[in-house]
């Protein structure tokens, strides 16, 4: 049988891998640096951005591979690792909507063009995963996750086929989706929307009215975290910058996704003042 390895440390999956004499990576991507298989390497970020993405490999492209190595495992990577396993089912329009989504982001799921077919399918995807986390050991070793990545094949197969009860799960988180996108709305103005909920909301880009915003400032009740999220790279922004400007180094984060100090308790005046600064800084870009 294949054996999966995931890790978040390019050296530490070079090394798993080592031992194996046939292997293949799947978005083994760290950066600007790839850990390549030795048969196939399906990767399409960064330097590697004029490839496939791996979901849109032909079934048996890879081959037979005793290893298989991965930062992630996201819809993308999955469809990469069914087509090593010659286990992708045939349905191509599903398989571009997930590409389009790895490159674009689920903000910008009314562009894909997609069948309607195609978008509850993925729905049923994003419903299953979000209860079947697979992340890469903390401490930047690796570990193998045969057993998930045979799960998530299985379930993607499932998926393909229409199956009722993963179809209607999708629903059901598709409607939550919405519903949480009506209820933590507040405003939106200067490319910037204003966001007020119990759970994480940041990545909520298109208002209830279909309006794509250019970052979103979240309010977290529970902890009282102030967010701030950009949906794509605008030069010249940068949300860790923009948190960090107005708490210092206590706040932190990336350029897309940064947050005030860890444990914190912002107040309101923490919230207008970060949407303030983020409609500024968009403003100058």
């Amino acid at each position: 049988m294949t054996k999966f390895f995931i890790s978040n440390h390019a050296a530490a999956l070079a090394a798993v891998l080592a031992p194996f004499g046939l292997t293949a990576s799947v978005e083994a991507e760290f950066g600007d640096e790839c850990v390549a298989g030795s048969v196939a390497t399906l990767a399409h970020h960064g330097p590697r951005a004029g490839n496939p993405a791996p979901c849109l490999a032909d079934n048996g492209a890879a081959g037979e591979v005793e290893a298989v190595g991965l930062s992630h495992l996201d819809l993308d990577s999955v469809g990469g690792c069914a087509a090593v396993l010659g286990r992708k089912p045939e349905t191509p329009g599903f398989w571009l909507l997930a590409a389009f989504v790895d490159l674009n982001g689920p903000h910008k799921l009314g562009q894909a063009g997609a069948e309607p077919a195609d978008i509850v399918r993925l729905y049923a995807f994003w419903a299953w995963s979000n209860g079947h986390r697979c992340l890469p050991p903390r401490d930047g070793s690796a570990a193998e996750v045969t057993e998930q990545v045979m799960e998530a094949v299985r379930v993607v197969e499932r998926i393909c086929a229409d199956d009722p009860e993963l179809l209607a799960a999708g629903e059901a988180f598709r409607s939550a989706e919405v519903a949480l996108n009506a209820q933590s709305f507040v405003e939106a103005g200067g490319g910037v929307a204003v966001r007020v909920a119990d759970t994480f909301v940041s990545h909520l880009y298109v208002d209830p009215e279909g309006d794509l915003a250019k970052a979103v400032v979240a309010f977290n009740t529970v902890t009282g975290a102030v967010t701030v999220s950009i949906a794509d790279p605008i030069p010249g922004v940068s949300a860790r910058e923009i948190v960090q400007g107005l708490w210092g180094e206590a706040a932190g984060g990336h350029a897309g996704i940064a947050g005030s100090p860890r444990g914190q308790r912002m107040m309101l005046a923490d919230v207008v003042a970060a949407v303030e600064a983020t409609r500024a800084v968009i403003a100058k870009a």
